[in-house]
């Protein structure tokens, strides 16, 4: 007869102890992959979220726009923009390539003025790679990058009293310091999910914001869009290369780097987790070395009929080890099992979480299926069973063989 098999009998022989202990571990199994899952989706969907909301994979512009004391206009901009286009496309790893102008001023309706961040912009790529273009809540976007229209946000909107086929006039400053106006008219409106933006949001054609600025073929940033995030760097690095190489003295970003939000998240995230994790495992070796040791006490006379027959200390301790071993597989595989049901039932709630500061809507509830996580949790669940079962078996294993057989 094997360990395993009197591993096996001792735990279905003591059948409430092992539902009990086995009940702790699954329970903390399915805790921590739910909970991993549930963060790792809302990890992806942050990061979606910032990238698709205009930040991009990369964004390129000269030098001295990066420097925190730059004040946002074309004077730092990128010229022969259509010539640093093309080099961009040659890159395969490149999909689309969004030019910008970043501009702010005043939007008049005549009546009352409202100041607005706009930007300049190529809505074809836009509409293909950016959330702006799917967040309309009335009209259409931008036609095409010479279009006379712009598109604004919800609540500038309502702060103007303007409404899809009106005219407004946008008022900026010049890169030469002088004041210039256009006409335009409101094309769409777009629902923006953070307030603040979508109280001073204003997006227009490149050819639009070139003519209020009065800076043709000049850019304040090209927004660049790839395959794949994680190629952002190798990327950066190969694109700025082969523009210093045609003469273009330009510098670029990646997504991490500009997302602060996005970092500061992250790490609050990985924090909470981290916390919850910790307490997970404490809790389960708690429980578990509170059971094993239960288990060691009740049988110690079986322990020391054991050792009056032969068995080695060693050998007793193995025997232990292996009931926790079992236990913890089983109760994983249980765990599992509640885990994937759980999520299931909780993607298909149509629960809506509440939207988080600064946000005006909420997002459906959704945990992910993280394989990492299971690995982790199947690890740390084995790894706090056998450690719990170890020591009560070692301490109960040296017992003197008299001591044990006189045990009550």
């Amino acid at each position: 007869m094997t360990v395993w098999s009197l591993a096996l009998r001792n735990l279905l022989r003591n059948r409430r102890r092992s539902l009990l202990t086995g009940l702790v571990v699954v329970v903390g199994f399915a805790a921590f992959t739910l909970a991993a899952g549930f963060m790792a989706q809302s990890l992806d969907g942050l990061r979606e979220g910032t990238i698709r909301n205009g930040l991009g994979h990369l964004q390129l512009a000269d030098p001295l726009a990066f420097d925190d004391a730059a004040d946002g206009s074309l004077e730092h901009g990128l010229a022969n923009a259509e010539t640093i286009e093309r080099i961009l496309r040659a890159d395969p790893a490149v999909v689309e390539i969004l030019p910008r102008i970043d501009f702010v001023g005043l939007i008049t309706n005549g009546n009352r003025s409202v100041p607005f961040v706009g930007t300049g912009l190529d809505p074809g790529p836009e509409a293909r790679t950016m959330d702006h273009a799917t967040a309309l809540s009335a009209g259409q976007w931008l036609a095409d990058r010479n279009a006379r229209s712009v598109v604004l946000g919800g609540g500038l909107a309502s702060a103007l009293g303007v409404h899809v086929g009106d005219t407004v006039t946008l008022l900026a400053t010049t890169a030469d310091g002088t004041l210039n106006g256009v006409d335009a008219s409101v094309a769409g409106l777009a629902d923006i999910p953070i307030k603040e933006l979508d109280d001073r949001f204003v997006a227009t054609s490149l050819g639009l914001a070139a003519d209020l600025l009065l800076v043709p073929d000049r850019v304040s940033r090209i927004v660049v869009m790839l395959r794949d995030a994680a190629e952002s760097r190798p990327a950066l690095r190969r694109l700025c290369a082969s523009l210093r190489d045609q003469g273009f003295d330009v510098a670029g970003k990646t997504w991490e780097e500009l997302g602060l939000f996005y970092r500061q998240v992250r790490l609050l995230y990985l924090g909470i987790f981290g916390f919850m994790g910790a307490v997970l495992v404490v809790v389960v070796l708690l429980a578990t070395t509170n059971s094993m040791l239960m288990a060691a006490t009740e049988r110690t006379r079986e322990i020391g009929t054991l050792r009056a027959l032969g068995t080695r200390s060693a050998a007793i301790q193995r025997m232990f080890v292996a009931e926790a071993t079992l236990l913890a597989g089983v109760a994983c595989l249980v765990g599992a099992l509640l885990s994937l049901a759980v999520r299931a039932a909780l993607n298909h709630s149509g629960i809506v979480l509440p939207p988080p500061p600064g946000v005006t809507h909420g997002m459906p509830l959704y945990v992910k299926l993280y394989g990492v996580a299971y690995a982790g949790a199947a690890v740390a669940m084995a790894v706090t069973v056998v450690l719990a079962s170890a020591l009560p078996a070692r301490r109960a294993a040296r017992i003197p063989i008299v001591e044990a057989l006189a045990h009550v």
